[in-house]
């Protein structure tokens, strides 16, 4: 029988099972490829913005090119939902609105 440290597979182990955990409590995941690190379309003027910002309470938002524009609606309000379920607060009419209308025109078939 050994003492001292724990093997470093079970450290690393319970790192990643505490790391998934804080993703799952906040409905996030961890970055794709595909997602931008940095807010994205920073430089897009408000509503970009506004969506970087509300967006990133929860977790890395996702390029608006990620999705079709069709996809945009339902996405934005699971968010919605999960924003309320977690007593986060939620988007206002006019904040909703805005997001959509810039994922939708910044999306992957916008043309």
């Amino acid at each position: 029988m050994t003492t001292g440290m724990p093997h470093r597979s079970i450290v690393s182990g319970a790192l990643i099972a505490l790391l998934g955990g804080v993703l799952a409590a906040c409905g996030g995941t961890a970055p794709s490829p595909n997602t931008s690190v940095e807010a994205p379309g920073a430089a897009g003027g408000p509503d970009a913005a506004l969506f970087a910002r509300r967006c990133h309470d929860c977790h890395l938002p996702p390029r608006p090119q990620d999705f079709p524009a069709a996809a945009w609606p339902a996405i934005v309000g699971r968010m919605q939902a999960h924003r309320i379920a977690t007593g986060l607060t939620p988007l206002t009419a006019d904040e909703l609105g805005r997001i959509q209308a810039y994922l939708q025109r910044h999306a992957k078939d916008a043309k």
